[in-house]
């Protein structure tokens, strides 16, 4: 098995085992939604997600077409 596939397969035990352990936590919510069991383990995948496609969004768009270097006169 590749070392990337047990990386990825450990980080996905960690994130279940604190999962688990959030259910025998006392909670304090502040606007309700965030006392749930696993709300912080949730919402920490969810907010990297979309900072990985946000950054994907503006790789694309920051991105040169692959002839614009040729059309400026270098060819790297």
């Amino acid at each position: 098995m590749p070392i990337a596939r047990l990386v990825l397969a450990g980080l996905a035990g960690l994130l279940a085992a604190l999962i688990v352990a959030d259910m025998f936590v006392m909670h304090h919510p502040a606007f309700g939604i965030d006392g749930t069991p696993g709300f912080a383990a949730i919402f920490g995948l969810v907010a990297s997600a979309a900072a990985i496609a946000l950054a994907f969004g503006w790789g694309q768009i920051a991105r040169r077409r692959e002839t614009a270097a040729e059309e400026e006169g270098r060819d790297g």
